[in-house]
This record gives C-alpha cells, structure tokens and sequence, in this order.
C-alpha cells in the first residue's frame, strides 16, 4: 500500500486546501468526483459565478460582525462562536443550496475547512478562532469560490506524471528542466484561450473570462531535483482586463484591482482599454484623459451603471508606464458617493455652526504711542515711533504670555519680528518691520478668536 501525507498547503488563494501527496507508490489516481464531471468546458463569467452562489447575499451568523469583505468570489467575517458551531451553520447554508460536501472535511476546536460543489463550481470554507488577544471567544469565518475549472482536464505536456487531482489542485512531477517545462505549459494554456495575467519567478498566472488559473512550477529538492509542477483557481468578483505584455502585473480581488507596469505608451493602453471594454459595453466619460494630480484618468461606464477607473502615470526611474485599472458595482458606487455627500454635508454643518457660533474675544492693549491704521474682528493694524517695535513687542508678548497663551518665536530683533501664540485650536500672530527711517508697522492676525481693541491704562 502506498504511503500517504495529509499537510496543509500554504498560499492566501487556498485558505483551506489540504493536497495530499503519495510517496514512493507507482501512480496516484486522481479522484474525480460526479462535480467535476459536470464542469463547463469555458471559465465562468461573473454573472455565472453569481447564479451558481451570490455571497455577497450568503446568509452568516447572527452574532457577526460587519464583514470584513463581502463580493461575489469572497466572503470573511468575524462572529462571536466557536469554529464548530461557525462551520455547521455555514455547512447548513451551503446544503440548503444544493451545494454537495466533499470528502474529507476536518472540524476541531481550532480548526474547521471543507468543499462544496455545485454544478461543476467549487468554494471552500474554512473557520479558525481569532487571532486577535483583545477579542477572545471570536471566530474568523471565510469563504472562497475558485471557479468551474475541471484541473485534471487542464492541458500538459505528455512527460507530467500525476501526482493528485483534486476539486482545487491538481500536481503533477516530472523530469523535464523547470525553463522548458514553463514554456510548455504556458504554449498549451495560451493555445486553450488563457490569458496572461502576470508572473513572478515560479509562479505563472493566467486569466479566463472572470477565473485566474495559477500555475506554480519549479524544482523539487525533496522529489530528487524533479520539475513540480501544480494548478488552482479563483473566481474574481469582477472581470479586470489587461494587455499580454506587462511588467510584474498584480491583482488583488479585495479592491478589484489590476496594477502593473509597461513599455508601451498611454496612446496605445488608452487605446486598448478603449477596444477591450467598448466590445463589452463599456464608454468612456470623456474623450480624453483627465489630470488629476500626477496621474491621467479615464473613466468608463457601462449600462448598468458600474464603473472602471483607469490610471496611468509615467515612472521615469524605471522608464515605464504604471497602469491601474479598478472596477466598481452601480451599488459600490453610489456607496462612496452616498459617504462623499455625508462628508460634504458634515463639513458644511461643521462651518455653519462655526459661522453662527461668537468668536471668544481676546484683549489686546495697543502700546503707549501706537497709531491705529485698520481695525476689524479677527485683524488689527497700527504704527509705532521709529526704533520701538522690539519694545511695543515685548509688551504685547507678556500681556499674552501672562493670559494663558504658549509663545512659539520665529524671530523678535530690532528691525523685523514674527511671532505665534496657541490655546488649543485657537492662535493669534504677531508681526512687525521697524526699518528705522519710518514709522514701524505691526499686524496682529487672529485665528478662530476675535480681537478687541482695548485702551491701555498708564
């Protein structure tokens, strides 16, 4: 009988994939199940992804907390439970959908992960108490849909020996150099209809409608130096397009968003989103880019009022072009515009009732001599004799001193002085030129206090 592993896979797509790996036996059989068997041949679009399971309306437990994410491919929220009961209500919820277990599912106190399938689609769900020291007694509950991609079905090169087929991953070794087993692989994925869709050193990704299929291949010091190669999916919750040629592309489907790096010019990525997003529906806002800071902007809408940002901005260093590309739901959108309208409406409530709230009244002694020149609420301007700015100075700054004010100085000499006092949110600043051949001139300018004007008794 062949040896048996059960570990768990590390990587933030497979939040609860175990893979199982046999050593030293002659062949694994891929366990296919009646799901698989009923996977479409195309990857699924968004829409698709919604009718098989909508988790942005997925029902959670009554004692969770806001999700901390909620779209159509993702679902995580914290709850007041304990993994088992977290699991078992999320179990019940997928069962009452026709969704089907799959073997395998492992709850204990400290941990609980399963899969589901329906209709050729696969989501897993994982619960494991909160990490957090300040919220004991909580549970983190997510939930991932990874799309209706049959892995086994997946095209590779004839060498590949199969080392598991599961509802999400699929392994496979071989003898076959990492360089010309990368290139096999991408010549028979691209030649399927997958997209390229960024890559960093032994990671490949591709995309197909609204399904990211990640191929991880590299040596395998623990299989004797052999080439490992293994495939999973995602769903994203929305269908972010991007060139083939692109430099360290990344996408994260907490945002829905694409950024990566290019050689091309703006004319041409404009120019491309404009084609790509048009066939689907798509239009631009307006007819040409927009500047807004350093960054051009075009935004494309579609019938149904959702939305795409487009960004470019040139990164001279590196002599690219960065590019993002962020979608937003007609539903998303009137979110942040609903939270811009409050905002707007608190800061005009705030300055209203500033307006209509009487500034606190400062007094302020004029210096023996001194001849006022202008006068309003929050703004006094007089003259001093020649030469005796420094001294009207230093009366004004102890009056002020001794009222409670902290006197931060910029400069206080013979010819010129600027000084600030603060009380809270409140400030008063006072500043003179005394050039020696007219009279000296002082302001004193009042923020969010009123000036009086008071007679100074000798």
């Amino acid at each position: 009988m062949d040896r048996v592993v059960v570990a768990q896979f590390p990587g933030s797509l497979l939040p609860c994939l175990v893979a199982v790996i046999v050593l030293g036996g002659a062949n694994v059989a891929s366990r296919t199940s009646a799901a698989d068997e009923t996977r479409s041949s195309k990857p699924a679009t968004v829409a698709e992804a919604v009718r098989a399971i909508d988790l942005t309306s997925f029902p959670i437990l009554k004692e969770a907390k806001e999700p901390v994410y909620r779209s159509v491919a993702r679902l995580s929220y914290s709850a007041a439970s304990d993994c088992k009961t977290a699991f078992e209500f999320q179990r019940r919820a997928f069962a009452a959908l026709k969704w089907t277990e799959h073997p395998g599912s492992a709850v204990t106190d400290q941990y609980a992960s399963g899969t589901f399938s329906r209709e050729g689609f696969v989501a897993s769900l994982s619960a494991m108490p909160s990490s957090d020291p300040k919220q004991p007694g909580m549970v983190t509950v997510s939930l991932s849909l990874h799309g209706n991609v049959a892995l086994q079905k997946l095209p590779v090169p004839s060498h590949l020996k199969s080392l598991y087929a599961g509802p999400q991953l699929a392994m496979y070794s071989t003898d076959t150099p990492v360089a010309q087993t990368v290139e096999e692989c991408r010549k028979l994925l691209l030649a399927q209809g997958w997209q390229p869709y960024g890559q960093v050193e032994g990671t490949l990704w591709f995309k197909q409608n609204a399904v990211r299929l990640t191929a991880s291949i590299a040596s395998a010091p623990a299989q004797g130096g052999k080439t490992s190669v293994s495939f999973s999916t995602e769903q994203l919750s929305a269908d972010v397009p991007a060139p083939a040629e692109t430099v360290q592309l990344q996408y994260a489907d907490t945002t829905k968003q694409i950024l990566f790096d290019t050689k091309d010019s703006e004319d041409n990525i404009v120019a491309f989103y404009r084609r790509i997003l048009g066939s689907e529906g798509w239009k631009s806002t307006t007819e040409h880019t927009n500047k807004i800071g350093f960054k051009n902007v075009l935004i494309f809408r579609n019938p149904a009022k959702d939305m795409f940002t487009l960004e470019t901005y040139p990164v001279k260093a590196e002599q690219v072009l960065r590019v993002t590309l962020q979608h937003h739901t007609a539903a998303e959108v009137a979110a942040i515009e609903k939270r811009l309208d409050e905002q707007v409406a608190a800061a005009k409530l705030k300055l209203d009732r500033e307006k209509s709230t009487p500034l606190p009244k400062v007094q302020i002694a004029l210096p023996a001599g001194a001849k006022l020149t202008e006068e309003a609420k929050t703004r006094l301007e007089f003259t001093v004799a020649t030469g005796q700015a420094q001294v009207a100075a230093e009366s004004l700054r102890k009056a002020l001193r001794d009222a409670g004010w902290k006197e931060e100085v910029t400069v206080a000499e013979r010819m010129i002085g600027e000084i600030d006092f603060k009380k809270g949110n409140q400030g008063i600043s006072v500043s003179y030129v005394d050039p020696g051949f007219i009279p000296a001139e002082f302001t004193i300018q009042g923020t969010r206090v009123e000036l009086e004007r008071v007679v100074r008794k000798e």
